[in-house]
C-alpha cells in the first residue's frame, strides 16, 4: 500500500500542465506515492509503475462522480487531489507518514496554499505573500466547525483549509465521505466545498502544516454545469462563490436535520457583501448584486434583505511590499520569470524549508 495517492482529475481546458505535474511528482523514485488519473495522450511517454490510469470518464461526467471514482480506485493510506495546472510539493508523501506516526488519531492534514493566475499581466507588478513559519501543528476541530459553518473571520468564502482539495485525508475517512455523498443523492455544483463541510464534520483530529505544501492555478470561479442545487433554497453557486458554499452548508444541515447556528446568518450576509466587492467590473457587480438581493429576499422570511447593501470599489491598489512582514515574506509575483502555478512553486521551493527538516527535528505537532 502507497503512503500517499495523489489524485488528478480529467482536464477541462488545457492540458499544458497534466505531464509537468506529474512528471515533477514521479521525479523522486524514492517517495512512496501514486498517482491516479484517467488515460490522457499527455501522459502516454511517461513510464512509472506509480502512475495508474483509468478508463477515460464520459464528457459530461459530474466532478463529483469523477472525484468519488479516483477515491475508490485509489490504494494509498492518505489521499489528496489536485488538478492537472496546479502543483504539489511530492514530498508531501513523507509528510502524511510523519504525521501519522506523530499523530495516530489525526486523519486530515491541510497546509497554507498559494493561488497563482496564469493570465496576470507581466507589466501589473504586485507581490505575493508567502508563509515564512513552518512548524505542523494540531487545530482544534471546534474553530475549524465555526470557520466553516458559522462564517467567522471569512472574507467572501470561509477560512477553513480542510477537504481532499489541496488537502490530505486518511483512506477510511475519504471512503467514508464518498459513502456520504453517495447516501445523499447529491450531485454537487461545488465539490471542493462539499468535502471541506464533510471533512470537518467527519475527520477525528486534523492537522496543519504552517509550510505552503502547493499552489492552485487560480481562474475565474466556477461551477460545475453537471451539479444539481438544492430545490427550493434561493442561494447557488450561478450566483457566487459565497452562494454557492451556503448551499452546500444548507444541504449538510437539512441531512443532520439542525438549523443554521445564532449568528451565521449575518456573517452569511457579510461574506456575501464581499463577493459583491471583489467584483472590479461595474455590470458585473450590478448583476451579482441584484441576483444576491432577490436571494436574500426570498430566503428567510426576508428578514435579512435590508441589511444587504453593497457598494461598488472598483479595482484596487496591487501591494507591491517586498521582503519579510511579520511572518509573511512578499515576493515579486513573477518572480523567476514564473508564468503558471507550476512555475511559481518550483521558484517557492528553493527557499522553503525542506520536508524533511520540517518531519525532523523542525517539527511540532
Amino acid at each position: 500500500m502507497p503512503r500517499l495517492s495523489v489524485l488528478i482529475p480529467p482536464p477541462q481546458a488545457s492540458e499544458s500542465g497534466l505531464a509537468n505535474l506529474v512528471g515533477v511528482l514521479l521525479a523522486d523514485t524514492s517517495l512512496d506515492l501514486e498517482i491516479i488519473t484517467p488515460e490522457h495522450d499527455a501522459l502516454s511517454a511517461i513510464e512509472d509503475p506509480r502512475l495508474r490510469l483509468l478508463p477515460a470518464m464520459p464528457a459530461g461526467t459530474p466532478q463529483q462522480t469523477i472525484w468519488s471514482a479516483l477515491v475508490e480506485a485509489s490504494a494509498g493510506e492518505w489521499v489528496t487531489l489536485v488538478k492537472p495546472d496546479d502543483m504539489l510539493e511530492p514530498e508531501l508523501a513523507i509528510m502524511v507518514g510523519f504525521v501519522a506516526e506523530a499523530n495516530p488519531v489525526a486523519d486530515a492534514l491541510s497546509w497554507h496554499t498559494l493561488q497563482i493566475d496564469a493570465t496576470d499581466p507581466p507589466d501589473r507588478r504586485f507581490s505575493v505573500g508567502v508563509p515564512s513559519q513552518y512548524a505542523i501543528v494540531n487545530i482544534d476541530k471546534t474553530v475549524m466547525l465555526k470557520a466553516f459553518f458559522m462564517w467567522e473571520n471569512s472574507l467572501n468564502v470561509p477560512r477553513m483549509p480542510f477537504g481532499l482539495f489541496h488537502g490530505a485525508l486518511k483512506r477510511p475517512l475519504a471512503l467514508s465521505i464518498v459513502e456520504s455523498l453517495a447516501a445523499s443523492g447529491r450531485v454537487s455544483l461545488l465539490p471542493a466545498a462539499e468535502w471541506s463541510a464533510r471533512t470537518i464534520f467527519m475527520a477525528n483530529e486534523i492537522a496543519f502544516c504552517e509550510r505552503p505544501m502547493s499552489v492552485i492555478a487560480r481562474q475565474g470561479f466556477a461551477f460545475d454545469p453537471a451539479g444539481q442545487p438544492t430545490p427550493d433554497f434561493p442561494f447557488h453557486a450561478g450566483i457566487g462563490e459565497t452562494a454557492g458554499i451556503a448551499e452546500v452548508q444548507n444541504a449538510v444541515f437539512m441531512e443532520m436535520g439542525a438549523p443554521w447556528g445564532p449568528g451565521a446568518e449575518e456573517a452569511f450576509l457579510r461574506a456575501a457583501t464581499i463577493d459583491c466587492l471583489l467584483e472590479i467590473d461595474e455590470e458585473t457587480f450590478a448583476a451579482k448584486c441584484e441576483a444576491y438581493d432577490k436571494a436574500f429576499r426570498s430566503w428567510d422570511g426576508g428578514r435579512h434583505a435590508h441589511l444587504f447593501q453593497p457598494y461598488y470599489a472598483g479595482p484596487q491598489q496591487p501591494d507591491i511590499r517586498r521582503g519579510l512582514h511579520g511572518n509573511m515574506l512578499m515576493v515579486d509575483r513573477f518572480i523567476g520569470r514564473a508564468r503558471t502555478a507550476q512555475d511559481f512553486y518550483r521558484v517557492m521551493r528553493s527557499f522553503l524549508a525542506p520536508v524533511r527538516l520540517i518531519c525532523g527535528a523542525g517539527a511540532a505537532i
